[in-house]
């Protein structure tokens, strides 16, 4: 009898590894050794197992590409943006391990980050396209690592809220609680924000009503807004502005939106509504101190 496809995933044990890992504490070398194993390993298997796939891209000033097993080439990965992404899995593991050392710094941080980020995601798809949820929780479980890593404290996903003196518990992506008379993290994480992405803006409007409105800084981090249409394979990026800027200014604020593969049009938003503060997500390491100290305006 054939085997059953799970049992020929080189993914699967290593993800489990890392969901463990990153369980007992977020924040370790063992859980980033753990997202190092995941990632070598769908590298490893994108490298050897599979062809690059060019995509026709709608979106100003970036191309794409595909992977595809050699077996079925017409089942696609996402798309991979080819100026951010470093196909040396050699590379991207000295350089992980160079710069997760306290006080290290490395000159291809974007490159590095946007490779962590999707090579599991990418490797995944060519498994099991409808699973979503793995890839999700990876890029929570790096994302929760880094900013562990970086704030010194695990996260927490729930808080109590006072309600007519009864405390009401509500659960949302990361809590960080860091020093006296420092903010307190609210730390929202998408792959994309096409999918309820109003639910980051709640959450921030909930801390704020309960909490006070300088006790959470909001900071929400996304990877891309990319889609790929798998018959045209032509890539394009759904953006809502409008949207938004109605959110950020009538609902809640969040101090700052990271990108992995910043958007043009929230970009363009962001330069014409500062009350939008855009960055790529490399950014936040050089601008850590300034986010967490500056007060909220």
């Amino acid at each position: 009898m054939p085997s059953h496809p799970r049992a020929t995933n080189p993914l699967r044990i290593p993800y489990e590894q890392l969901k463990i890992a990153g369980s007992a504490d977020l924040g370790s070398a063992d859980t980033s050794e753990k997202l190092l194993s995941l990632v070598s390993t769908s590298m490893h298997f994108l490298n050897d197992k599979c062809i690059t796939v060019d995509l026709l891209s709608r979106v100003s000033g970036k191309t794409y590409f595909s992977y595809a097993k050699r077996s079925t080439p017409n089942s696609l990965s996402r798309p991979i943006n080819r100026a951010l992404y470093n196909f040396n899995e050699q590379a991207i593991s000295k350089q992980w391990r160079k710069w997760i050392r306290p006080g290290a710094a490395n000159a291809e941080l974007a490159s590095l980050l946007y490779t962590m980020a999707i090579a599991y995601g990418a490797a995944s798809d060519l498994f099991d396209r409808n699973n979503k949820k793995g890839p999700a929780t990876y890029f929570e479980l790096l994302i929760g690592h880094l900013f562990a890593r970086e704030l010194g404290v695990n996260p927490t996903k729930q808080v109590s809220l006072p309600v007519s003196g009864k405390p009401v518990r509500m659960t949302m992506d990361f809590l960080f609680k860091l020093g006296e008379g420092q903010p307190q993290v609210h730390l929202p994480v998408k792959i994309s924000t096409r999918e309820r992405v109003v639910q980051a803006w709640a959450h921030q409007r909930i801390l704020d009503a309960a909490y006070g409105h300088a006790k959470f800084r909001g900071i929400l981090v996304v990877f891309s807004e990319t889609k790929l249409s798998s018959t045209a394979r032509d890539v394009v990026e759904i953006c809502v502005p409008d949207q938004w800027l109605a959110y950020q200014t009538f609902l809640a604020k969040m101090d700052r939106i990271y990108y992995f593969d910043m958007p043009f049009r929230y970009a363009t938003l962001s330069r014409q509504f500062p009350v939008i503060r855009l960055k790529r997500f490399d950014e936040f390491f050089a601008e850590k101190e300034v986010v967490l100290s500056a007060p909220l305006v």
